[in-house]
């Protein structure tokens, strides 16, 4: 069976969409609301047409340029101009000069693919192209997967869910299934974070004569491959026109696979960014996508699952529709989900349903989709995880007590005032206190995993933690590279690169997702050298901290976690529970909340029986 010929029918699932309905919008209407009479805004004119630029002459090229907000004045100087039909910066020439060099469009970009459709075989090639080390050999789990990918299309579904857990490979495993279908054009959406594993994955395994197009875009762009409906173009507000856009827009490319990367981000299906996927999918359409799903922790609740309710409906045989349709769907199935207050759905946590979920998702006839641990597969090292003890100095003791006394009296003071924001407010100004105290024992932890030939990856939360254990690397003559959230996608890929290759002995990083750290990544021409995790500051979510720890331990590569903690104080009692719970996640889709009251319970725990909860052991 051709798997081209299978992606190119038109009329595998359901009904076409029509124009301007979102299939998961809830069918329910709100009441209309009462509000002060408003002062009447001049609707905006109608846009003019705008004719596309003509193709450059041969031998030189049409370079469409990334451009922040912030830096047009620069290219604009340097002799840039703004497109009205592309709806980007325009450069003509066979290469860029030095000063547009940077905002040069990246391989597999949407701003390359618009890039190309402007150029043709005579021009001029394009400016910055990827170049990888090495070509990846792909695990047998990982082609097990591919197989399943063909097959699920083969079966006419409408995707796949690849719910491996943390480090299995997935992208290399979606890159591959996706190659073997042999689609013309092909989306990839996920987070900033991700993109630039993403685009490195794609150029390691795609052939230069291979005629599959591939765009890769962080989901907070994915509304710029939609096409304005008239309702936005005649919006006042930027906010109104930018939710017309996302829930009645329809795609610029008719895409035939699209790739929804941690797929878990599309939980809440009334967000803008949820309703955009769909629409790119063309979702009820006949000319609908298939879609590839990834995520490992795709969802704890069932009513956060309705991102992927056209797999859950194929695999009972009852299309799902709409939101209201999927929620019903759920009660059919035996899901014990309630009326709450308002109407509202509700769902209280249950072995049996999760049960349910996994048989419906994983043990299906065929599979939806595919779900495997480390301990599934022979010969990869299963986690390790281990408390390590960090030694106050008696200076810092001191402040770590006045720390907790304080916190301890705000924490009273905030639950008088039954304010839940104000006390996780008090709660986190402890923590970033405690976590900058412990900086100098994890610089000894890293001085020590550095002698015994390691390379360290540090996990923070705070930045001033980040900037502190940076400081005290630098003076101590420590190579460290940095990823954090005020960096660009591309500086932090220069910072892990750094890292990658051994140029950094040590990378202190605050993102929980999105980037490989681990050793012998081929695509990245990653050394060798055995890595090692400290974990200095825990997360409140078991979803966030399998993540972290899947950043070093992945692709069959060990790294033991070291969970650092102020020793004698309540963090021991945190890092025990947290080592406990990530342990018993073997059964679990997601995060577990519970897991978030469960820590909170041990910080403030002192209510309940102040004598019991003291800071420092005698």
């Amino acid at each position: 069976m051709d798997p081209r010929g299978l992606l190119r029918g038109k009329d595998r699932w359901g009904g076409d969409q029509p124009l301007g309905s979102d299939p998961m919008a809830t069918a329910r209407k709100k009441p209309a609301k009462k509000t002060a009479a408003r002062k009447a805004v001049a609707k905006r004119p109608p846009e003019a047409h705008v004719a596309a630029p003509p193709p450059a002459p041969a031998g030189s090229r049409l370079h469409v340029l990334d451009v922040p907000f912030e830096a047009r004045s620069t290219v604009t100087t340097a002799g840039a101009r703004w497109d009205a039909a592309v709806k980007a910066f325009l450069f003509e020439g066979p290469v860029l000069p030095a000063r547009l060099a940077p905002y040069a469009s990246k391989p597999w970009s949407w701003f390359r693919w618009r890039e190309d459709d402007l150029n043709n075989a005579d021009s001029a090639p394009a400016f910055a192209t990827m170049e990888t080390v090495g070509r990846p050999v792909l695990h047998a789990h990982q082609q097990e997967a591919v197989n399943q990918i063909v097959e699920a299309c083969a079966n006419r579904l409408p995707g796949f869910l690849l719910a491996d857990d943390v480090g299995l490979g997935k992208t290399y495993a979606a890159v591959a299934g996706i190659l073997a279908l042999k689609p013309r054009r092909v989306l990839i959406l996920a987070p900033l974070s991700v993109v630039p594993h993403w685009r490195r994955s794609i150029s390691a395994l795609v052939d230069a004569d291979d005629d599959t197009r591939w765009c890769v875009i962080n989901y907070d762009r994915a509304k710029a491959l939609l096409r304005e409906p008239d309702s936005a173009k005649a919006a006042v507000r930027t906010r109104t026109k930018n939710k017309r856009t996302a829930s009645q827009g329809v795609s610029l490319v008719p895409w035939d696979v699209v790739v929804a990367d941690e797929a878990h981000l599309l939980r809440n299906p009334q967000a803008q960014r949820s309703a955009a996927v769909r629409r790119l999918i063309g979702e009820g359409s006949p000319s609908q996508a298939f879609v590839l799903w990834l995520s490992a922790t795709a969802g704890q609740n069932p009513l956060q699952l309705s991102y992927l309710a056209p797999l859950l409906g194929a695999a009972t045989g009852n299309p799902v529709k709409n939101l209201a349709e999927f929620e019903e769907w759920a009660a059919d199935q035996g899901i014990r989900v309630t009326r709450g207050a308002f109407g509202k759905w509700e769902w209280e946590r249950n072995d049996s349903d999760l049960s349910t979920l996994r048989r419906l998702l994983f043990d299906g006839a065929p599979p939806v989709g595919l779900r495997r641990r480390p301990t599934d597969i022979a010969g990869w090292p299963e986690q390790q995880r281990i408390p390590w003890p960090v030694d106050l100095e008696p200076d810092e003791q001191d402040l770590y007590e006045q720390a907790w006394t304080e916190f301890r009296r705000e924490m009273q003071l905030a639950r008088r005032g039954k304010d839940p924001a104000n006390g996780l407010a008090v709660q986190l100004r402890f923590r970033q206190k405690a976590s900058l105290l412990r900086a100098t024992g994890t610089v000894g932890l890293v001085e020590d995993l550095i002698d015994n030939e390691r390379q360290v990856a540090v996990s923070v939360q705070f930045l001033e933690t980040a900037d502190a254990l940076c400081e005290q690397l630098g003076a101590k003559g420590i190579s460290v590279a940095r990823i954090d959230g005020s960096m660009t996608a591309d500086e932090r890929e220069v910072d892990r690169i750094a890292f990658q290759t051994g140029d950094a002995q040590v990378i202190v990083f605050t993102v929980t997702e999105g980037v490989s750290l681990h050793a012998g990544e081929v695509a990245a021409g990653a050394n060798a050298v055995e890595r090692a995790m400290i974990i200095h500051d825990i997360r409140y979510s078991a979803l966030d901290q399998h993540q972290i720890e899947g950043r070093t331990h992945r692709d069959g590569q060990n790294a033991i976690a070291y969970y650092a903690f102020a020793e004698g104080t309540i963090e021991e009692q945190i890092v025990s529970r947290t080592i406990d719970r990530l342990s018993d996640m073997a059964t679990m889709l997601g995060d577990d909340t519970t897991w978030v009251a469960e820590m909170t319970a041990l910080l403030d725990g002192f209510e309940d029986d102040d004598s019991e909860l003291t800071l420092f052991r005698d």
